[in-house]
C-alpha cells in the first residue's frame, strides 16, 4: 500500500478516486504541530530554537497518521504547494521518524484533476527545505512580535490588546487613512465647459489652456467674464484628428486580484471568497487559489485558444498566446494564476454558493487569452474669437471614443466601485479643421476637492499587495483579524478604526515604529523570499530582526510600567534639646 497525505478530507476523497486500488489517502487537516499556546516557544539565546508541540485536539489524528505511515511501503506527502504546505509535510515526517529504507516523496498538486494528480505522483520531488526554513523564520518572527509586544500593549492601554507583525501594519494603513481624511481641507475650484453643436450634432468641450497654461480658478467671477466674452464670439475647430487606442486584457487572477474583483462584483468579503475558492479547488474546478503568479501552463493556453476560436471566431484570437508578468512587490511566480482546470466547464455548469465566483474566474481567464479591444478616439481643439483665425488666448478640448472591436470585452469587464473613474464611451461628431461651431450654452461648474476614501476591504488588500505586506495566503486573514478583534469596523462597506484600534496603533507606532512600518514589513518579506530561494539563512534573518526589535521592546516595556509613586514627605520631628 502506498500512502498519500493531503490536508483536506474533501481533497482526500477526490484523490482516492483518481488513484484507485493500492493507494491510501489520508488528510492531516492542516498543521499537526505548532509553537505552544501557553509559552513563547522560542529560545532566543539558542539561535532562536523553536519548540513544537502537537496541536490540541489532534492527538488521535496524529496517531492514525503515524500508524498509516508505518504500514505504508512508500509515502507521498501532497500538502498544499506553498511554504505552509511544505512545513506541514516536514513536521509530519519529523514526528513519524521515517527510516531511510522507506521512500518519501513530495507531490505538489496545483489542480485536483485526474491528470494533474497522476502527473504529480509520477513526477515527485524532494522536500524543499529552503521553503521550510522560510516558513519557520516567518513563524518565529510572528511569535516574537505577538507574544512579546502584545502584553506590553495590553498593560500600557489597560485592556485586552494584541499586536501582530502584519495585522498591525494592516491596522496602521486604516488608521493613517482615517487621519488623512480628518486633516483634509477641501478646496473649491471652478471649471468652464461649452455645450456646442457641429452641423446640428451636439457635443461638449472643456477649457484646456488660458494663455498657454493650465487653467485654475478658485472663484467664479473670471469664468463669468470669459463666458460673456464667448457669447458674442465666433467658435471654430482648430485641429481635429482620430487615433486608434488599444485596451489589452488583464492577466488571469492572482489571489489578491480575485478578492478585489469578488468584493466589487459579487459583494463577497475576502474570507468568504477564499472559502469558496478552497471549495472550488478541492472539487477540481480551479487551480490552486493562493498565488501571486500570473503565468499560465502552455497546455491550458492551448485549450483556451482552441475554445476561443471555436466559440468566438479567429478575430478574437491574438496571433500569439499572451504572456504576463506580475507587477506586485516581492511577487513569487512559482504557481500559476488562478484559472479553471477545464475551459469547457462553462460558468452555467456550476451550481451552489461558488457558482458566481467560478463564473468570474472563468471569464477573467478566457478574456486574458483573447484579443485586445480597439477604440477609435477623436480629439479636437476648439478656439473662439471676434472672428475666425483671430482666437482669444483660450483653448478648449473635446474628446470622445467609440468602441470599434470589443475583443476580450465580449467576455469580461473588470467590476469597479463608486470611487473609480469609469471610461466614457461618448463619441464626437465628425469634425474638420476650420469648421464653425454653434455655442448652445457655457457650463460653469463648482467643484470641491475630496478627501481620500476610506478603504473598502478590496482596496485595503490592494494596498497590502502593492506595498508587499503579507502573502496571498494571509491577505484575507489579516483583514478578518483586525475586524474580529474590534480594531476596525465596517461602516457602509468601508473600514473605520475604532477607539481601541486608534489607541493600539498609537502605542505601536510610538514604540515599534521601525519594525511595524510598511516599508520594513515589505523588506522582511523580501528577506523571507531570499531564505526560500536559498540566498540567505534563517538565522541571519532572525538575528537582523531581533537587533531591530529588541531595543524597541525594551523601550516599550519601560513605557508600559506604571509611573512610580511620588515619595511621601516625611514628617518633621521636633525633639527637645537636652542639656
Amino acid at each position: 500500500m502506498k500512502l498519500v497525505i493531503v490536508e483536506s478530507p474533501a481533497k482526500a476523497k477526490q484523490i482516492a478516486g483518481y488513484l484507485g486500488e493500492g493507494w491510501r489517502v489520508e488528510a492531516c487537516r492542516g498543521h499537526v504541530t505548532d509553537l505552544p499556546d501557553d509559552a513563547l516557544g522560542v529560545d532566543v539565546d539558542a539561535d532562536f530554537r523553536p519548540t513544537y508541540t502537537i496541536l490540541p485536539g489532534k492527538g488521535n489524528l496524529v496517531k492514525r497518521l503515524l500508524k498509516a505511515i508505518r504500514e505504508a511501503e512508500a509515502i507521498y506527502v501532497a500538502t498544499d504547494p506553498d511554504r505552509e504546505g511544505e512545513a506541514i509535510a516536514w513536521h509530519l515526517l519529523k514526528l513519524a521518524q521515517v527510516g531511510k529504507n522507506k521512500p518519501v516523496y513530495r507531490a505538489a498538486f496545483h489542480a485536483i484533476t485526474k491528470t494533474a494528480v497522476r502527473d504529480a505522483i509520477a513526477h515527485p520531488r524532494p522536500l524543499d527545505l529552503n521553503l521550510v526554513e522560510a516558513q519557520t523564520a516567518r513563524r518565529i518572527v510572528d511569535r516574537l512580535v505577538g507574544y512579546l509586544a502584545s502584553p506590553l500593549a495590553a498593560k500600557a492601554l489597560a485592556g485586552r490588546f494584541s499586536a501582530g507583525r502584519v495585522q498591525s501594519v494592516c491596522l496602521r494603513l486604516v488608521v493613517e487613512r482615517e487621519r488623512e481624511i480628518a486633516t483634509f481641507t477641501p478646496h473649491t475650484y471652478w471649471t468652464l465647459g461649452l455645450d456646442l453643436t457641429a452641423d446640428g450634432v451636439p457635443f461638449t468641450a472643456k477649457l484646456h489652456q488660458v494663455k498657454g497654461a493650465e487653467p485654475s480658478f478658485s472663484t467664479r467671477e473670471p469664468l463669468d467674464k470669459l463666458a460673456a466674452l464667448l457669447g458674442g464670439a465666433q467658435l471654430w475647430v482648430g485641429r481635429a484628428g482620430k487615433t486608434t487606442r488599444l485596451r489589452p486584457p488583464l492577466p488571469p487572477f492572482t489571489t489578491a486580484a480575485l478578492q478585489q474583483a469578488a468584493a466589487k462584483g459579487l459583494g463577497l468579503s475576502p474570507e468568504r471568497t477564499m472559502t469558496l475558492a478552497q471549495t472550488l479547488y478541492e472539487a477540481g474546478w480551479i487551480t490552486y487559489h493562493r498565488t501571486d503568479g500570473v503565468a499560465v501552463a502552455p497546455e491550458a493556453q492551448a485549450a483556451a485558444r482552441a475554445y476561443i476560436e471555436q466559440a468566438y471566431g479567429t478575430s478574437y484570437l491574438p496571433p500569439e498566446a499572451p504572456s504576463y508578468t506580475a507587477k506586485t512587490a516581492n511577487a513569487q511566480e512559482a504557481h500559476e494564476a488562478i484559472r479553471p482546470t477545464d475551459v469547457h466547464r462553462l460558468p452555467n455548469a456550476a451550481d451552489g454558493d461558488g457558482a458566481a465566483l467560478y463564473g468570474l474566474i472563468w471569464q477573467r481567464f478566457i478574456a486574458s487569452q483573447m484579443s485586445t479591444a480597439v477604440y477609435s478616439v477623436t480629439g479636437a481643439q476648439i478656439y473662439g474669437g471676434k472672428q475666425v483665425e483671430q482666437p482669444y488666448p483660450l483653448e478648449f478640448r473635446a474628446q470622445g471614443r467609440t468602441l470599434q472591436f470589443d475583443g476580450f470585452l465580449k467576455v469580461y469587464e473588470e467590476p469597479s466601485d463608486e470611487d473609480e473613474d469609469k471610461l466614457s464611451d461618448s463619441p464626437l461628431p465628425e469634425l474638420r479643421e476650420g469648421q464653425t461651431l454653434t455655442l448652445v450654452a457655457p457650463k460653469i461648474a463648482e467643484h470641491e476637492t475630496r478627501a481620500p476614501a476610506r478603504y473598502t476591504e478590496a482596496a485595503l488588500i490592494s494596498a497590502l499587495e502593492r506595498n508587499g505586506v503579507g502573502r496571498p495566503s494571509t491577505y484575507a486573514s489579516m483583514v478578518k483579524t483586525v475586524k474580529e478583534r474590534g480594531y476596525v469596523r465596517l461602516q457602509q462597506k468601508r473600514l473605520v478604526p475604532t477607539d481601541d484600534g486608534l489607541r493600539l496603533c498609537d502605542f505601536l507606532t510610538q514604540h515599534f515604529n521601525d519594525v511595524l512600518a510598511v516599508d520594513y514589513t515589505a523588506r522582511l518579506e523580501a528577506q523571507l523570499d531570499a531564505v526560500a530561494s536559498g540566498e540567505r539563512t534563517r538565522l541571519v534573518v532572525l538575528r537582523e530582526f531581533w537587533s531591530a526589535f529588541q531595543p524597541q521592546l525594551k523601550g516599550a516595556a519601560a513605557a508600559a510600567l506604571p509611573p512610580a509613586p511620588a515619595p511621601t514627605p516625611r514628617p518633621l520631628l521636633l525633639h527637645p534639646v537636652e542639656g
